[in-house]
């Protein structure tokens, strides 16, 4: 069963997936294997994000972040570039979807 980190595009598709309405044209997603989610878990990446927003991103929960000062303070903690996560690739997917939450104010959610 796969997983899936989103993104709403604007506040209307952020609108529509809070009622579970969301279309997937509405959204930026990267979906990921319970073996990927495993690995990053292991790896600290939400434990850390956690800590930094105080968030429960947790396995088989969902977890959103609305709080565009909480997206920002993930970006800037530099967490992304920590050299244990280097080469994977799930990890600059999951940045991205950061940045573009943060640019386009809506927020990102984890449906793990």
């Amino acid at each position: 069963m796969n997983r899936y980190i989103t993104v709403p595009k604007d506040k209307s598709a952020e609108i529509a997936l809070d009622y579970d309405e969301a279309v997937k044209e509405q959204l930026l997603e990267i979906e990921l294997t319970e073996s990927d989610i495993n690995k990053l878990w292991e790896m600290g990446l939400f434990a850390t994000i956690n800590s930094l927003t105080g968030s429960n991103i947790d396995v088989y929960e969902t977890e959103s972040i609305f709080d565009i000062d909480m997206l920002r303070n993930v970006l800037e903690s530099g967490i992304f570039d920590n050299r244990i996560y280097a080469g994977i690739d799930h990890v600059a997917k999951i940045k991205d979807l950061f940045q573009e939450a943060l640019k386009r104010k809506t927020s990102i959610h984890f449906f793990l």
